[in-house]
């Protein structure tokens, strides 16, 4: 398959050359006292304002550009802190412009950013980008926090995110896949500050240059990068309060001289979270009551430094780095009450503590980019990654036991030790040309992602820790994918076509290494496995501002590597978690049909069937135990409309509605006698109102609802609500920003959930914190850049561009 992509490429490189003959548009751009302008951004457009080529002025302020297809074109020239410069219309023909001098804006850089209109949602075809950067209420938070916010998404007691009421989405950081998943993909985005954040892409129907990863979708969060001339940076000091209190501290920093642009930055968050959360269940004629105290003492840092080389206008190189950590300790405290029913007296109850008195998670990574981009539409971009994730913790736990006079019965104590190290290396290649009066891309992928996880369970008795062989054991997982991909899109009147097919290769192994009857085993369980995932849309624009879509697309959703190992976590000795060794990756087969209007409305309509559907499920263990664990149990259709609207009501007042409704119907078996049929109509309405007040005041109203709703395989949640109020204020110049945010104000944001099966019902509480108010305090600062610069289009003005 490589070769075969490789040699198509050599073949049609050629013949992208050739099409028509090949003419040129030149000229020099300069400012107002007639010096050369280097780097500002010279557009060719269509005359339905398309573009068709884009390149950038060289140190002497000289631009070439090279096309070959018949038309009618102009020019646009665009460089931040002066006016836009634009051509009159001209016919396919060689020509050199005269010089082109630009005139300075009225308005500085700061005077742009601040006079300027900030859209906090913008739509462009099937991709809705929801601009963080640009909201009061989604600053000064995780990038969790800040992703609850954005259109069709839900976050599910902290750990399961959905997008339009489906699992299983693909997060993107700038691009690049995280190659984490559960409480440890939810961890990274909670030590992420969105103050870093640019905005939030949600892409409900990938084409095939995409990783097939990501059955409900793609969620690609874009990180900030300023390429302002000079050295410029914002400062922000911010305090909340829930439970306890917490603070954050946010740094970014950007440096540009000449051809080199260097930024970084940092943020942490400090202090203890407080969550709430339980279970009263029934099993085998016996009543469980558990309550939960978890305070996480965890503190939460990040840190970014990346380097960008601009060799000319065709030619980039950049260097990335990124490193996230959570340190510190943490404790449960779990009271179960045992009654046996009908009888509502207590006759047994069990207190359990986990002590985590050493907690540490640690991710690096490293990126290494190329891109060229010439006039004629070729591109070529080259990444590779190398990232390290490294987690261990440390927990103690005492189960104590007291009878109905409260009277200590008997007491275990055990101590667990974790260790989780994962390894990812990757390499991608990405080559467009524009080809037929359309675009080729194609591609190729490698990544191998290696997982040793160490788990030891020891019994304490009398200060001394025995090992326990049989619930300890060795895991370790390697799988290897490689990818490769052809895709082509084209445009024929009012009608736009795009096709294109992927192939996926997985090669896995996992060695479980443990215990039996005083000797070892090791258990191997390997898969190879090759799939193919076509994708095909079909676009009509029955007027410039309209467009409607259909699109057909095959998507994959692998096993997390932590949901693999069988290792069992306590919460008491009546409760576990578990992995699953045996799980098999779920298949998807997704149809869309969208419609979108200006950049205001996106309608969309989704139907999804999944087969080897993958959901965490409560199961009986013996006569007085549960365990969660991950299973694949059946199949599930989805079939969801969802309308994403932006309104101006008024010229002061800015109005995003995002409305869901959807079916869910899980066709799900625990085991050959525990069948079941389940089907849900539910719905998600989130409203996020923007009002510009007087004396330089803003203020923000968000508010979601979320209905009954089927989650997971057999868990019906209830609904749950959220109302955040937010007020800004600039100081000092409009340099200086105060916040003041006020979160769930009414505390509304409390999950209630229910599951059943013969012999078993259980229902389940939690609260997370989600009541807060916070205050904070920021400053942009920007030295040694006399007039703004402008924002790059091309290269690397953000990750968006390096998609695996």
């Amino acid at each position: 398959m490589y070769s075969f992509l490789i040699g198509l490429l050599t073949v049609l490189a050629p013949s992208a050359y050739a099409q028509g003959t090949e003419h040129v548009v030149s000229g020099t751009v300069v400012d107002e006292d007639s010096l050369p302008l280097s780097a500002v951004t010279v557009t060719l457009q269509d005359v339905d304002q398309q573009t068709v080529f884009r390149t950038a002025t060289d140190s002497v302020g000289q631009f070439s550009l090279r096309y070959g297809i018949p038309g009618r074109y102009r020019l646009i020239v665009n460089y931040i802190g002066y006016r836009d410069y634009q051509s009159p219309p001209f016919e396919l023909a060689r020509i050199h412009l005269d010089t082109i001098s630009l005139s300075t804006a009225e308005n500085r850089l700061e005077a742009v950013d601040v006079k300027g209109k900030a859209k906090v949602l913008e739509i462009n075809g099937g991709t809705i980008s929801y601009n963080v950067e640009n909201t009061i209420g989604g600053q000064d938070v995780s990038a969790l926090e800040a992703l609850k916010r954005a259109p069709g998404v839900h976050v599910e007691n902290e750990s399961r995110i959905t997008l339009n009421g489906k699992s299983g989405v693909q997060i993107l950081l700038d691009g690049r896949q995280t190659f984490l998943s559960g409480a440890e993909l939810t961890d990274l985005l909670k030590s992420l500050s969105s103050n870093n954040i640019k905005s939030i892409d949600i892409i409900n129907s990938p084409s095939a240059k995409y990783d097939a990863t990501g059955s409900a979708g793609i969620i690609n969060i874009r990180t900030k990068k300023n390429q302002v001339v000079g050295t410029n940076g914002t400062v922000t000091t911010a305090v909340a309060y829930g439970v306890s209190p917490k603070q954050i501290q946010n740094i970014i920093l950007n440096h540009r001289v000449n051809n080199i642009n260097v930024y970084g930055s940092y943020s942490h968050t400090l202090g203890n979270y407080n969550y709430l959360y339980g279970t009263n269940r029934t099993q085998n004629g016996k009543s469980y009551d558990s309550h939960t105290d978890d305070v996480d003492k965890r503190q939460k840092m990040s840190t970014q430094i990346g380097v960008d080389y601009f060799l000319n206008a065709k030619n980039t190189i950049g260097f990335l780095a990124n490193g996230n950590f959570i340190f510190g300790g943490g404790i449960t405290d779990t009271r179960t009450a045992i009654r046996t029913l009908p009888s509502n007296a207590i006759e047994e109850s069990l207190d359990a503590i986990n002590d985590y008195y050493g907690q540490r998670t640690g991710r690096y990574n490293f990126n290494v980019n190329y891109k060229f981009e010439d006039t004629l539409g070729h591109v070529l971009n080259i990444d590779a990654d190398y990232g390290i994730f490294d987690k261990w913790n440390k927990n103690l736990q005492s189960n104590t036991y007291r009878d109905n006079q409260d009277v200590l019965t008997s007491q275990n104590l055990y101590r667990t030790l974790n260790g989780i190290a994962i390894s990812l290396k990757g390499v991608k290649l990405d080559y467009s040309m524009d080809l037929w009066k359309g675009k080729f891309e194609s591609g190729l992928k490698y990544s191998q992602v290696g997982s040793v996880n160490d788990s030891r369970f020891y019994h304490v008795d009398k200060g001394q820790d025995s090992l326990d062989n049989r619930r300890s054991n060795d895991f370790q997982f390697d799988e290897r994918i490689s990818s490769a991909y052809v895709d082509y899109k084209q445009q024929i009147d009012k009608f736009s076509f795009n096709a294109g097919l992927r192939m996926e290769i997985s090669d896995s192994k996992g060695r479980l290494t443990y215990q039996e009857s005083s000797s070892a085993v090791d258990d191997d369980i390997n898969r190879n496995y090759t799939n193919l995932f076509p994708f095909f849309s079909i676009t009509l624009q029955p007027t410039e501002n309209q467009n409607l879509s259909l699109s057909y697309g095959k998507r994959i959703e692998r096993p997390a590597y932590q949901d693999l190992n069988p290792f069992i976590y306590m919460l008491d000795e009546l409760s576990f978690w578990q992995g699953n060794p045996f799980l098999n990756p779920e298949l998807t087969h997704r149809l869309t049909l969208l419609y979108s209007l200006k950049s205001s409305t996106v309608v969309s309509f989704n139907f999804a069937y999944t087969d080897q559907f993958n959901a965490r499920v409560t199961d009986t263990l013996e006569r007085d135990k549960i365990v969660m664990i991950s299973r694949n149990v059946g199949t599930q259709k989805h079939s969801s409309l969802a309308l994403t609207q932006h309104l101006t009501p008024a010229p002061w007042w800015d109005v995003t509605f995002n409305g869901l409704l959807y079916y869910i119907q899980n066709s799900v078996s625990l085991d050959q006698y525990r069948n079941f049929d389940l089907q849900q109509l539910a719905g998600r309405a989130s409203v996020l109102q923007s009002f510009r007040l007087p004396l330089k005041l803003k203020a923000e109203v968000f508010a979601s609802y979320n209905s009954n709703r089927l989650s997971g395989a057999n868990t019906f949640s209830r609904a749950v609500s959220q109302v955040d109020l937010a007020l800004q204020k600039t100081l000092m110049k409009e340099k200086a920003t105060l916040r003041l945010a006020v979160t769930d104000i009414y505390k509304g944001n409390q999950s209630r959930s229910t599951q059943s099966f013969p012999g078993f019902e259980s229902s389940s509480y939690g609260y997370y914190e989600s009541r807060q108010v916070r205050l904070s305090f920021s400053y942009k600062f920007n030295r040694g850049a006399s007039k703004a610069q402008r924002t790059r289009n091309s290269a690397l003005e953000s990750e968006s561009g390096r998609i695996k």
